[in-house]
């Protein structure tokens, strides 16, 4: 017990620390957690693995994402989520698309794996995780809207990956039915969009009666969790749920709720910021958590599949930052945010967590699918840590400016 305390106390005093080494150096601090993860794991040292966890890892690896999907949601603005819904629609759709048509074909032609299969592969990794991808660009102070593109981009993605990954195989086998997938990706949208919503409006009226009781601080993590809960036990996406109820804590008065007698008759509560202070130091605690466990979630199989991961995300994060120059022109408020949008496409724990199922289901090609995938995990974000601090450098600026369309700044004397 005493060294797992130790152990603890070391993790967070080492999270500070590179969370202040990101401040000078740009290096994410996510980066260095999950190089810890694997440093310490089963891949080099084998001092923990995640098995140690027990159900309690990914547990809590589930809270952190939910968390942190929640704290994104309060800082969306439902004025400018209507200007930009198109241009996030059209960056998370030819993102995701791009991103699984390359990875297929590398699966098809360099992994030997059956069409079916590389498809798979290809679903499991088309998402941006928003439990990497938010920290950073928060880190980053992001400016809108760019930041509440990525957001929502994050999001979508995510459920798309989960969504159409369990359509595919839980379908006709050898079997690719589109119209279902859609459905099924709306309807999770929409209703787990209708949860978060109404579970905001519900704890925005009860949260000035809260607050005359004591101890009331997790309250609102434990309403979150219902929520989420309640969101995928119907079938539909608990982490929309979250998102949807942050979203609603801080816009709700942008809706017309002054028809509705019940809420005539309350005053709304809002968050407050020493309530935001709160949950700040509490996703810290959860984010340390959860990349830690990221990296030792990571198992290395073929060590040859690293160059042609290297060769499929090369070509991903090219093709994103074309998207980005032709979605985000116009809208973007500056070279900085566009190419920060163009460089962060890091997968997560769900690609990890995914690519584990082909080869539990005992699919041929599974362990293929899942080497792959744990390589692609490590390598985008590695790619994405690399390409943030290059935007201190001027020739990146210059090149940015060019690509992106923002005209070059006169030189100071």
């Amino acid at each position: 017990m005493a060294e797992v305390l130790l152990g603890i106390g070391l993790l967070v005093f080492l999270s500070l620390s590179f969370t202040a080494l990101f401040r000078k150096t740009l290096i994410p601090d996510v980066l260095l957690l999950i190089l810890l993860g694997i440093v310490i794991g089963p891949a080099v040292l084998g001092l923990v693995t995640p098995e140690d966890f027990g159900k309690i890892g990914g547990v809590m690896s589930t809270i952190a994402l939910v968390v942190i999907l929640f704290e994104g949601g309060t800082t969306l603005d439902f004025d400018l989520l209507a200007k930009m819904l198109k241009t996030t629609m059209s960056l998370a759709s030819l993102t995701f698309v791009m991103t699984v048509g390359i990875i297929a074909l590398f699966g098809h032609f360099a992994l030997g794996l059956a069409w079916f299969m590389s498809l798979l592969l290809g679903l499991i990794l088309g998402n941006i995780s928003p439990a990497v991808a938010l920290p950073i660009a928060k880190s980053l102070k992001m400016r809108e809207p760019a930041m509440t593109v990525l957001i929502l981009e994050t999001g979508l993605t995510d459920v798309l990956s989960i969504v159409m990954v369990f359509s595919l195989l839980d379908g006709p086998a050898g079997e690719v039915n589109a119209m279902r997938m859609a459905g099924t990706v709306m309807a999770s949208l929409v209703c787990a969009g209708f949860i978060g919503m109404a579970g905001g409006l519900a704890w925005a009226f009860v949260l000035n009666t809260m607050r005359q009781f004591p101890n009331t601080s997790f309250a609102i993590f434990a309403w979150i969790f219902i929520l989420y809960g309640v969101a995928d036990m119907l079938g539909f996406s608990g982490a929309i749920a979250a998102l949807a109820f942050g979203a609603s804590l801080t816009n709700y008065h942008r809706l017309p709720l002054h028809n509705v007698k019940i809420f005539q008759r309350r005053e709304m509560g809002q968050l407050t910021e020493s309530d935001m202070e709160f949950y700040h130091e509490v996703i810290f605690l959860l984010k340390t958590f959860f990349f830690v466990y990221l990296g030792l979630s990571i198992r290395f199989g073929n060590p040859m599949y690293l160059l042609i991961v290297l060769a499929a995300v090369a070509i991903i994060y090219v093709g994103r930052l074309l998207i980005v120059r032709f979605v985000t022109k116009g809208v973007s408020p500056g070279w900085q945010e566009s190419y920060q949008l163009s460089v962060t496409a890091p997968k997560g724990l769900a690609a990890a967590v995914l690519a584990s199922v082909p080869l539990e289901r005992g699919l041929e090609g599974g362990d293929a699918i899942r080497s792959f995938a744990y390589f692609t995990v490590l390598v985008s974000i590695v790619v994405t840590a690399g390409l943030i601090p290059l935007m201190q450098r001027r020739g990146v600026e210059s090149f940015s400016r060019r690509v992106f369309g923002f005209p070059m700044e006169p030189e100071r004397e």
